[in-house]
């Protein structure tokens, strides 16, 4: 047994100041005098034996209860395996994570988990020696967090800590944290301390981490006391492409996250901080629901956007940003050897749409390489120059539609879009075959119909040409099961064949109705096809299109004072971007020349919906998949105030004080009985 205030048992010789008393009493026995010995009657005798026996026992009640009072203010501990050499360690090490990410927004004792588990952080050094050195580790894994610090350094690291985006896996965390240790060539006694609120969604599987047997680890998860909490999941737009004064719907996906219903939350639209809708909602624990909100822009041009949910205390995900591209200008470019009017006027009745018409044998590169739709009109051979084009525009995500020349090319047009031709024999006097309505659920003719109705009029022509390939479906086909307008589809580019020439003599869909829906929405689909309205952290490359993009030219992020150029690179309209490992917030960053500063466009950037999930691991389900591991401690919802207590207890030596304080409290109580009821 061991005592960690000893100086207290040099007051020791206080246990002989009863002895001193029982052996010299100072009580004086005094005389009466009795006029009559009548009344000696009335005294009761007293047994001097009992009186005898009575004060030894007082005597002992008082010496043990200062004996015992003694050796509890001295703190008496029995030393537990491992737990002198932890204190005698003047220089060891240990690790602190500290979870930094959004879920530990959620509260407890009304105080964020976050800071609870920093005001943990902060006493884990004062259960150390002095030489101890420490090493701060959360979720950005930053350059400094990689090496070791003294006391003082470690807790004002721990101070300044703040919530990151980043999210990381307890072997992450593991593996940053052993190769610290390796580099400090540490061997054995290495301590290691994770303060998390153990998120299922982000740590990880636990029985796949490699635990290293020479390391002890000291878990210390931190629970909530009520899980709530609501998540933008996503947006979309009933129309995706958005035109200025123009209705339009915005759909939004919340999830009620928590374990409670809510009621009457408040959901708001803002268009560049301007509130444009508003709507209530009310959610059931687990449910999802998609709300409708509409709205109208009034003007052109590029629009910050979000949506606001009112929800506490996670309040990190509580907007959803994203970019509106309101009526953006679509560049068309039409190669055609044989130019016809109805296709280069359907592109003039609106000022967004820009098309330029020249042939085959005089290109106009820059047009071409600027446009979003590429249209091939009766042109019959793609010669090289022609093929450069189009390889280029298939690289830079441009869509194409192809309008075949009666006597093309097959093997060359073959070779430029990798699909199979195949040719019908033309008869004499052919006859028009007309085309089905195409199927309602079809995204490409979303919006084009406004009302369907029986023997609606539909184009018709000669099935002459059949495109067939990988990822070529029929978009729109004759009444004999055969393809009219096919698409051949890829993540940020279409082709669109059509089976036959826009010569009236083989098709009437030059001159039909529906030809100008069907080309306003391939223009349209060209611009916005690869347009997300916002990303996520969790997105390392982005391929975004810009207009006015400068080839050589280096382009930045900014949002207020924070700016940050990224890796990237420009390809024709194309800025390929790979996200920094900057710790950066939610929110529409524009985009700008690094040099001149001049806007080119905005990127959104919303949180990874794992962090929303709050499905958290409790200290019982850690014991339970970790149990096995000797050299796991687990502790049970701790508080900072008790840490030094428990960790000491629990690592370095089991406390005796309170039973020699309980001890010394009952032998005053006997003293106090034994005077009390003990008549003599």
């Amino acid at each position: 047994m061991n005592f960690v205030n000893p100086v207290f048992l040099y007051a020791l010789p206080l246990i002989a100041v009863p002895l001193i008393i029982h052996l010299f009493n100072f009580q004086r026995s005094s005389e009466i005098k009795f006029t009559n010995v009548a009344f000696l009657h009335t005294v009761k005798e007293m047994s001097n034996a009992q009186d005898r026996l009575k004060k030894i026992l007082v005597m002992l009640a008082r010496m043990l209860f200062i004996l015992l009072a003694i050796i509890a203010f001295a703190r008496p501990y029995l030393p537990k395996e491992n737990g002198n050499t932890l204190l005698k360690n003047d220089s060891g090490k240990a690790s602190i994570y500290i979870d930094n990410s959004y879920s530990m927004q959620s509260e407890r004792n009304g105080k964020t988990l976050f800071d609870a588990a920093k005001d943990i952080g902060r006493k884990i050094p004062t259960v150390f020696p002095v030489g101890y050195s420490y090493q701060v580790l959360d979720n950005r894994f930053t350059g400094s967090s990689r090496y070791f610090m003294n006391q003082e350094r470690s807790e004002e690291e721990i101070i300044g800590l703040s919530y990151s985006n980043f999210t990381r896996s307890l072997s992450d965390v593991d593996q940053i944290e052993q190769d610290a240790f390796i580099r400090e060539k540490m061997i054995v006694g290495k301590q290691v301390f994770w303060i998390s609120d153990f998120q299922k969604s982000t740590v990880g599987t636990l029985e796949n981490i490699n635990f290293d047997s020479s390391t002890t680890y000291h878990l210390i998860p931190l629970m909530a006391d009520k899980v709530e909490n609501l998540r933008i999941d996503s947006v979309w737009l009933d129309k995706p492409f958005i035109k200025e004064k123009e209705n339009n719907k915005l759909f939004v996906q919340i999830s009620n996250l928590g374990l409670e219903d809510v009621k009457d939350r408040e959901v708001t639209l803002f268009v560049e901080d301007v509130q444009s809708s508003n709507t209530t909602i009310n959610l059931k624990r687990g449910d999802t629901q998609i709300v409708e909100m509409a709205f109208a822009i009034s003007d052109a041009g590029t629009k910050r956007c979000r949506v606001n949910i009112s929800d506490y205390p996670v309040d990190f995900d509580n907007e959803h940003h994203f970019v509106l591209n309101v009526s953006p200008n679509i560049n068309i470019a039409i190669i055609s050897d044989n130019p016809r009017n109805y296709l280069s006027t359907v592109f003039k009745s609106e000022s967004f749409l820009n098309a330029t018409t020249f042939k085959s044998n005089s290109i106009d590169y820059s047009a071409t390489n600027g446009a979003d739709l590429l249209v091939l009109d009766d042109v019959q051979v793609i010669h090289e120059s022609l093929q450069e084009v189009i390889m280029n525009a298939i690289r830079n995500g441009t869509n194409i539609a192809v309008f075949p020349s009666l006597n093309m090319d097959i093997d060359s047009y073959t070779k430029a879009f990798g699909t199979l031709i195949n040719k019908s024999k033309l008869k004499e006097g052919p006859q028009f075959i007309g085309t089905v309505t195409p199927p309602e659920k079809d995204p490409f003719f979303s919006n084009v119909f406004e009302k369907r109705v029986r023997n609606m009029s539909m184009p018709e022509g000669v099935p002459i040409f059949q495109w067939k390939g990988r990822g070529v479906r029929t978009l729109l086909s004759y009444k004999n099961s055969q393809s009219f307008l096919s698409i051949q589809e890829s993540a940020l580019q279409s082709n669109y064949f059509a089976s036959t020439p826009l010569d009236p003599t083989y098709s009437n869909f030059g001159r039909h109705a529906l030809f100008v829906p069907v080309m306003y929405r391939m223009a349209i689909l060209s611009k916005t096809q690869s347009d997300q309205l916002s990303y996520n952290f969790g997105e390392k490359s982005l391929r975004i299109r810009f207009d006015n993009l400068q080839k050589g030219s280096i382009y930045k992020l900014k949002k207020g004072d924070l700016e940050i150029i990224p890796t990237q690179k420009v390809n024709a309209d194309v800025l390929t971007l790979k996200l920094p490992n900057d710790d950066m917030e939610a929110g529409c960053y524009e985009v700008v020349s690094a040099d001149n500063s001049s806007f080119v466009g905005y990127i959104a950037f919303n949180y990874s919906s794992q962090e929303s999930q709050l499905a958290s691991y409790s200290d019982s389900e850690l014991k339970d998949k970790l149990g096995q591991f000797k050299n796991i401690k687990i502790y049970n919802n701790i508080k900072a105030d008790s840490f030094k207590q428990i960790f000491t207890e629990d690592n370095i030596a089991q406390p005796l004080w309170r039973y020699f304080l309980l001890a010394a409290l009952l032998f005053l109580m006997i003293e106090m009985a034994l005077l009390r009821f003990w008549k003599t």
